[in-house]
């Protein structure tokens, strides 16, 4: 019992790390930290000191990590979101602004904005591997295709649209786009671009099949951030100078709906929650993150307070709702002794389902273990049974812990399969 006790205390911990509400990192430019905003209450948990000036922020995908770019001090930190400290400085980039991370966790791309390159971080080693020249005058946002294949980086002097091909790192492509080109955001299924131009108060959209502008979208003044959908029917577009946003049908490529934001703020980025239902907006003047829900398009009435200059946003991963799925594996259990000893066998494999990520294991009805679904598991148990002079009482037995033990599948989502009953052998 003491093995079961230690196994139940030490998955119970793992567990609330797996089941951890998602977050928001917000840096605030002028106070030079990164606060952590905890999704689930709307409220300021942490507030990490980083370096000069961050002005963005991307995750891993795996959410370990979270990269901030140093505008005035040449580097780019690496924070673990399991303890929200600072676990990596990088130097070797200059006048950080934007950071972008391959899908595959591999690599960070960062522009630097005055020396107009961009730096490839490898994120295993966190060292610069390239630096990639050749970009138009003042090189400000990039997005990356979700297979990783390219980059997109928006130049505001010369108002186009840089490709990387980030399997060579060379610049392979050059779009023109709309006057003074600031953000930009990639489509779930990587097919279109869509690039927020703050000098001609439009959206152009580039079909990253050909590399072409296929549409220019009208929207309100000095469009800035952007963000899409994880379904990718909407983008989201903020217009500093207007104080609202512009909604985008991406079927139509039409703005479908306008939402007034606070009339004081100035709104910088955006960006939208996993599951598609709000939106946080970085309120650079009034030091806030307002939260847009995006199935009223309305803004809700909280706000939240963060740092000084609140710039660059990034939520982490809201595992979407499915539910989970047993894969093959065993739960077994042996009698082995005949003098009254029942000794209780759990295995099986690593699960093949990315979906499950743990199994909870009942007797009498009462949790006694958690097990990541990673990690194969092997655990004994002997039990006392009664009435062992009876002839037939080991398939007794049996049928009575088969009645007793039984176990579960926990998803990504938090929610839970139907029990397996455990199968006792003689």
């Amino acid at each position: 019992m003491k093995f079961i006790a230690s196994l139940l205390c030490a998955t119970l911990l793992a567990a609330q790390t797996l089941f951890a509400a998602p977050f928001a990192y917000v840096t605030n430019t002028v106070d030079n930290t990164v606060s952590v905003i905890d999704i689930s209450t709307n409220m300021v948990v942490a507030t990490i000191p980083v370096g000069h000036s961050p002005q963005d922020v991307a995750l891993t995908p795996d959410g370990n990590y979270v990269y901030v770019t140093n505008l005035f001090n040449g580097s780019v930190m690496a924070i673990d979101t399991a303890t929200n400290t600072v676990t990596a400085t990088i130097t070797g980039v200059f006048d950080a602004l934007s950071i972008a991370i391959t899908p595959n966790g591999q690599f960070a791309y960062v522009v630097n904005q005055t020396p107009n390159t961009v730096t490839v971080i490898n994120l295993n080693t966190n060292t610069v591997t390239t630096t990639i020249t050749g970009f138009g005058g003042y090189p400000t946002g990039i997005a990356i295709t979700p297979n990783g294949q390219f980059a997109y980086v928006t130049n505001v002097s010369t108002s186009t649209v840089s490709v990387i091909d980030t399997s060579t790192n060379t610049i392979t492509a050059t779009i023109p786009v709309g006057n003074q080109p600031n953000q930009l955001a990639i489509t779930p299924n990587g097919n279109f671009a869509y690039v927020t131009n703050i000098g001609s108060n439009n959206v152009s959209v580039i079909n990253l099949n050909t590399n072409t502008v296929t549409a220019t979208i009208p929207v309100e003044l000095q469009p800035y951030g952007i963000a899409i959908t994880p379904n990718g029917q909407f983008a989201y577009v903020l217009n500093q100078s207007s104080t609202t946003v512009s909604v985008i049908d991406t079927a139509t490529n039409s703005v479908a709906a306008t939402i007034p934001l606070p009339a004081s703020s100035t709104p910088e980025n955006i960006a939208i929650t996993a599951d598609g239902n709000y939106g946080y907006v970085t309120y650079g003047n009034l030091n806030e993150v307002g939260i847009i829900d995006l199935s009223t398009n309305t803004v809700s009435g909280t706000t939240i307070l963060v740092g000084n200059l609140p710039t660059g946003i990034a939520t982490t991963f809201i595992p979407p709702s499915v539910s989970p799925v047993f894969q093959p594996f065993s739960f077994s259990g042996k009698i082995v002794s005949q003098q009254g000893k029942f000794k209780l066998k759990a295995q099986w494999l690593q699960s093949i389902s990315s979906n499950i990520i743990a199994y909870e294991i009942f007797a009498f009805d009462q949790l006694i273990a958690i097990v990541p679904s990673n990690a194969p598991l092997a655990f004994e148990k002997t039990l006392h049974p009664h009435n062992t002079h009876s002839h037939h009482w080991r398939e007794k037995y049996q049928q009575y812990l088969n009645s007793k033990y039984k176990v579960r599948a926990v998803n990504s989502n938090n929610t839970r399969s139907e029990f397996t009953k455990l199968d006792v052998q003689i």
